[in-house]
């Protein structure tokens, strides 16, 4: 090889690398860059919030409830259409579920987002996919902000995201799930829960008047430096055996039975509404109360077990299953979201005896049975 071609190679790649270099510094810059405008919007104050509940009357919206213990809320999406969107206050983004962008004209009204100024990712804004202006909208997340491409995308939105693992797993456990509507859609709004009489309301508030009753307590939320609530996952209190556990409100929360579990249950559901706790609280209990039922693997990330009795706002209800679920969900990942160190989540298996009305505006919770 002659001297000419060795300079000419020399020369394409060291062009090469200088492009490749310039490339890594631009998108180290718009990711920095991001970043940095995130930041700002977790410290903003306001976040453009629309507490819709204010004034607004009372009005009962369209759900299915599942065994008394989970609900879906139908969300109509123009004529007679409607798709049953998952309620899990203790869930994170809302979004449709990818098969259901085939539903109707879903397809065409779907945009791209930009997440952390890179990654692209689908959604679709909620006055193109529900016309009706009074159905409650969910409140876009400050800790995930889609922009178009530098710009915030303000106005509610849903998430379509890619179907991956996790997401496939939800879809062959909840088949009838075509939308899961997580925390933000529960925001800045009021809720009655009715699960004896299996109905859902909205723009039910509550006032620190009624503090003075033991149905109602506060709840908790993570706040910014402004004192604004930036996620919305609440923590409540229960009582068991006498000692009070700190929990998030989880209407979502299910428990994917083992074939293990479906047996020791007695029933061939492959979920059910669940309730779950720290590890540590579960080998306690089955050291104090070996009388309590147990159901090893029954449900296919852990052992379950029966409490006869849970206090709630007063009231004493039960049974309640729980699943036990390790020390560091809570104390590591769920800390992120939320204002304090929670030991578990009260979901459907507990909130099934009772009427809840939570008001996020008031950071209030009440229970009625």
């Amino acid at each position: 090889m002659n001297s000419k071609k060795i300079r000419t190679i020399k020369r394409v790649f060291k062009y090469t690398f200088l492009s490749i270099g310039i490339l890594l510094v631009l998108f180290g810059v718009i990711f920095f860059t991001i970043k940095k405008l995130d930041q700002k919007v977790l410290d903003m104050q306001g976040f453009n919030i629309e507490k819709q509940n204010d004034g607004a009357p009372a009005y009962n919206i369209p759900a299915s409830f599942v065994d008394g213990e989970r609900f879906y809320i139908k969300i109509p999406i123009g004529g007679s259409d409607s798709i049953m969107g998952f309620g899990d206050t203790g869930g994170g983004l809302s979004m449709l579920m990818p098969n259901t962008k085939n539903k109707g004209n879903i397809n065409s009204k779907l945009k791209t987002g930009l997440l952390k100024g890179l990654m692209p990712m689908k959604y679709i804004l909620f006055s193109d996919l529900v016309q009706d202006s009074t159905f409650p909208k969910p409140y876009p997340l400050r800790s995930f902000v889609l922009r178009n491409p530098f710009m915030r995308i303000e106005n509610p939105y849903l998430v379509i995201p890619p179907m991956d693992a996790e997401l496939k797993f939800m879809a062959e456990a909840q088949p009838e799930m075509e939308a899961f509507l997580g925390q933000g859609f529960f925001m800045h709004k009021s809720w009655t829960f009715d699960y004896p009489n299996r109905e859902v309301w909205i723009n039910t508030p509550l006032n620190n008047a009624q503090l003075d009753y033991p149905k109602v307590q506060k709840i908790g939320f993570k706040k910014n430096a402004n004192q604004d609530n930036i996620y919305g996952h609440p923590s409540m209190t229960i009582e068991i055996d006498g000692e009070s556990i700190d929990v998030l409100f989880d209407t979502g929360a299910t428990m994917v039975l083992s074939k293990d579990g479906q047996q020791q249950l007695q029933t061939d559901k492959k979920t059910i509404g669940g309730s779950f706790i720290a590890a540590s609280i579960f080998h306690k209990w089955r050291t104090e109360h070996p009388e309590w039922k147990y159901y090893p693997k029954a449900d296919l990330a852990g052992d379950v077990i029966e409490v006869p009795v849970v206090k709630i706002g007063g009231y004493e209800i039960g049974p309640v299953l729980f699943a036990m679920r390790r020390d560091e969900n809570w104390s590591e990942w769920m800390i992120a979201s939320m204002d304090k160190v929670v030991k578990g989540a009260i979901g459907g298996s507990g909130l099934k005896y009772l009427k809840v009305t939570i008001d996020y505006n008031a950071a209030l919770i009440k229970f009625e049975k």
